[in-house]
């Protein structure tokens, strides 16, 4: 886990389809990660190395972009291709039929954030 602006990141270093990667993180408390900024994308590609990750970005039934906690993606960056899921690839963000395996990328907010919320009066 590294960490960066308030969150810890899990970069895999196995792979998988979309959904199960989103099960992987949630198995350890955390969820596919959803990138806020051009700052945390930055932050994201220079430890991601070459391999493909999903993260966690999908079209919903209307076809629009949607974090995997529901809110909607503001087109902060371009996603590439005509696929249903994104992922990040070496240079950019691309998408991709959900089925194929690649490595993931888990967010969750720092525990020093978590601990700092629940003693906070």
């Amino acid at each position: 886990w590294l960490g960066f602006q308030g969150k810890c990141y899990y970069f895999s270093s196995n792979e998988s389809d979309w959904d199960s990667s989103r099960a992987s993180c949630e198995s350890v408390g955390a969820s596919l990660a959803s990138i806020n900024s051009l700052d945390e994308l930055m932050f994201i590609k220079r430890y991601k190395g070459p391999a493909n990750h999903w993260f966690g970005l999908r079209k919903a039934d209307d076809k629009s972009w949607r974090w995997t906690n529901g809110t909607a993606f503001d087109n902060g960056f371009e996603v590439r291709g005509g696929g249903p899921c994104a992922y990040l690839n070496e240079e950019k963000i691309s998408s991709s039929l959900c089925h194929t395996q690649k490595r993931w990328l888990c967010s969750r907010l720092d525990n020093y954030v978590l601990w700092r919320r629940e003693r906070a009066p």
